[in-house]
Formats: C-alpha cells, sequence, structure tokens
C-alpha cells in the first residue's frame, strides 16, 4: 500500500497529541529567531554600549537556553532508546556520560518571577489558510519563548538603560551583574527551592540591589539567579551578610556540583 500526502498527514495528525503544538512552536520560533539576528547585526552597526552589552548578553543566554532544552529532549531520546534497544543504548554509551531517565523523579514546579514576552506578538510571518487553534498556539509560543529566553522581562532593560542614560545622579555609572548558575541534587530540590525563595525576597529589598531575580532551566534541576549591584563593593558587602550567608549554607548541602558564579559590569551610554 502506498501513502498519500494526505493519508500521511492524516495519519500523523490523528497521533500528534502535545507535538502539533511544539512543532508549530518551534516553526515560529526559527522565524523570531531569524529576526533576533538580523535585530543583532543592526546593533551592532549602530547601537549605543548599552544596547550592544544587552543584545550580547540576551545572545549568549538565548544560545545557553537553547542548548539546555535540546540537551532535555536528548535525554528523553536516549531513555526511550534505553527501554526499545538496550544492547544499542550500552553500547553507544562507550564515548557518552550516562544520562538520568527523564521520567524519574519529577521535580516541583518553581516559576520565575519574570518572563520575556515575545515582541509584536500575532505579526509573524504565516503562510497557508489561519489556524482556528491560533490563540492556543500563541500561548504555546509564549511558553516555548519564556523556556529559551527567560532571562528577564523586557520592562527590565528598559529600566536599566533608562537608569544608566537618564538618572540625574553621577555617584553609579554603571551597574554590576551577577550571575549564579547552580545544579541541585535531586533528593534536595525541595529543601534548595524553599531557602531560593526566601533568599530572593531577603535581597529583593535591599537597597543596594537594583534587581534580583531567578530561573530554572528545562533540566529541573539548575538553576541561575541574576542580581543587578549598584557597585562590586556593594555586592562584596552583600556577601558577608546574614542572608548570603545563610543559603550559602544550604547550597552546600543540596548542590551537586560546585556552582558557577560569574560577573560583569554594565556599561553606560557614551
Amino acid at each position: 500500500m502506498i501513502f498519500r500526502r494526505a493519508d500521511k498527514n492524516d495519519y500523523f495528525a490523528d497521533h500528534m497529541g502535545d507535538y502539533e503544538d511544539v512543532l508549530a512552536s518551534l516553526e515560529t520560533l526559527n522565524l523570531s529567531i531569524l529576526k533576533a539576528m538580523d535585530y543583532t547585526k543592526r546593533v551592532y552597526e549602530s547601537g549605543s554600549n548599552v544596547d550592544q552589552f544587552v543584545t550580547r548578553f540576551l545572545l549568549k543566554e538565548t544560545a545557553n537556553q537553547t542548548q539546555s532544552l535540546l540537551s532535555s529532549v536528548e535525554s528523553a531520546v536516549d531513555a526511550i532508546d534505553e527501554q526499545t534497544n538496550p544492547a544499542r543504548h550500552y553500547h553507544g554509551q562507550a564515548g557518552h556520560a550516562l544520562v538520568e531517565p527523564w521520567y524519574d523523579s519529577p521535580v516541583p514546579s518553581y516559576a520565575p518571577p519574570a518572563r520575556v514576552v515575545p515582541r509584536d506578538r500575532g505579526k509573524g510571518s504565516q503562510t497557508g489558510p489561519s489556524d482556528p487553534k491560533e490563540d492556543g498556539l500563541e500561548g504555546q509560543i509564549s511558553r516555548l519563548a519564556a523556556l529559551i529566553g527567560r532571562l528577564e522581562d523586557k520592562t527590565l532593560w528598559f529600566d536599566l538603560h533608562q537608569r544608566l542614560s537618564d538618572s540625574e545622579s553621577t555617584a553609579c555609572t554603571y551597574l554590576l551583574l551577577v550571575r549564579d548558575e547552580m545544579t541541585v541534587s535531586h533528593k534536595h530540590l525541595g529543601e534548595f527551592c524553599s531557602s531560593l525563595k526566601q533568599y530572593l525576597k531577603s535581597v529583593a529589598g535591599e537597597r543596594d540591589c537594583f534587581h534580583v531575580t531567578a530561573v530554572k532551566l528545562p533540566d529541573g534541576v539548575t538553576f541561575i539567579v541574576y542580581e543587578f549591584w549598584e557597585t562590586e563593593e556593594d555586592w562584596k558587602r552583600h556577601l558577608q551578610s546574614a542572608t548570603c550567608k545563610g543559603f550559602q549554607h544550604v547550597k552546600v548541602d543540596t548542590l551537586s556540583q560546585p556552582e558557577a558564579i560569574s560577573s560583569v559590569a554594565v556599561p553606560g551610554t557614551t
């Protein structure tokens, strides 16, 4: 029996489930990324220092988040391959690190305080007839965009730009951005998340902290905390605070590997 194209479409349509929205979202995401690449080129041709810094940072974060998402999907593929063909999977492990089954140890949901909202919603290029599920698809696109671009709400960057460009105070010409990436042990997720929420609440109330937020990567156990401090001295002073030391003690007991901390000064406009 030979399948016609229409037959194939009907066959897959009956079994796609949630993948229908995923594939449609990926197509739209591809268009969004291409637009972002054009935007990146324009920024580096004529943008300010702050524009270039933010664009470069978001580009790297998009790459990191996309790779993390891909790793989660690949873990699922490996787990299924192991079930369907254990011998081949065992043979293939010679050159690959052992991955933990994606379906084990469900992790508690931890939503970040903010998420990226796709720009120009509804204005993307579309072909073919209108899909009656368009509204639902837009929701899926938003969630997927949040997954790979969950650095910060765009309003934060607007506020940051305004703070650097328009502030009448000349005492602070830059902000220090601190990035702390942590991988948590599965069995300590609950304890870590509870401590992290308390830490974020405490730091957000500190006078010298411009903004703080956290995101959880798709693997469910990797968290990234972003902190904006007035100066490097303010951040170092924060490291000696009871809040920071208390959270540090929790991290010693709950992390599965050493945390990765990096910092960079956000430049002002010239």
